[in-house]
């Protein structure tokens, strides 16, 4: 069913469904959690079923909140889980969040597997789930919304693999929405400066404590998620940069530990 005019008020959620990946912590977890707690029902995809449940607390008993534990490079695993929704829950909502990087990532000392394994499920993983999910989103009129990166834009430490893995998101979004706006699909890019996640621990360097307070924090990305597919349907926000105040600009990160005047902390 084609997503109505009341479904399409800014911030309004009530009565959709929507698929998430990542969903196990991080960014996916808040677009998660914020999505079921506005009246969507939630199709939460990560490794770890356990964490999943976690996430969604009481909405699992209820139903609002449905884990799956599908490895998101795993192709025919990801068709097989949209096959099944097509089938029996369609979805009008797709939020790819999935993504990782990896050690070492200085470029001379990136290796091969590493490579494969990032592409695999940053962009391969990307790819498998807004293409098998696109006659769901073809029927709904529905919202994709990739999460990727300013690291796709502006080099940074985040490595040069991780960086290619996030510019292909935007290059894969940008020739979806292209060829698919006229059926109704929107397709958004979210790209995000430094977020405080867990993944901030795996640095060959983690940020301190102290400053992570100043970063974007997850429910910062829920909320530009939000605002993306609850626009009115006339209207696709393409692409959203997100840079966390006195830290980032586009090009530029601090490196000196900033002051904040206050009412910005």
């Amino acid at each position: 069913m084609k997503l109505d005019s009341h479904q399409r008020e800014l911030g309004n959620v009530e009565g959709r469904t929507a698929l998430v990946t990542g969903a196990s912590s991080g960014m996916g977890a808040a677009i998660a959690q914020m999505l079921v707690s506005k009246g969507a029902r939630v199709h939460a995809v990560a490794r770890r079923e356990e964490e999943l449940k976690v996430v969604g607390g009481q909405y699992v008993e209820s139903g609002q909140f449905v884990p799956h534990s599908v490895d998101v490079a795993d192709r025919d695993a990801v068709q097989a889980l949209l096959d099944d929704l097509a089938e029996n829950d369609p979805i009008d909502t797709l939020v790819i969040a999935a993504g990782r990087n990896i050690n070492p990532r200085t470029f001379g000392d990136v290796e091969f597997d590493a490579w494969d394994d990032l592409i695999d499920v940053n962009l391969n993983g990307a790819f498998y789930f807004l293409r098998g999910a696109l006659p769901q989103l073809r029927e709904n009129a529905g919202d994709a919304v990739l999460i990727s990166s300013v690291a796709a834009l502006w080099p940074d430490h985040s490595g040069a693999a991780y960086q290619a893995s996030k510019a292909g998101m935007i290059g894969l979004a940008r020739g979806a929405a292209r060829d698919e706006h006229a059926q109704g699909v929107r397709i958004t890019s979210i790209l995000p400066g430094v977020v405080n996640t867990p993944i901030l621990d795996r640095r060959p360097s983690p940020p301190p404590q102290e400053m992570r307070r100043w970063f974007i924090q997850p429910e910062d990305v829920a909320q530009a998620t939000l605002a993306a597919i609850t626009i009115p349907g006339r209207t696709t926000v393409s692409e959203i940069t997100l840079t966390a105040t006195r830290l980032q600009s586009i090009g530029n990160t601090q490196q000196a530990t900033p002051v904040l005047p206050e009412g910005l902390e």
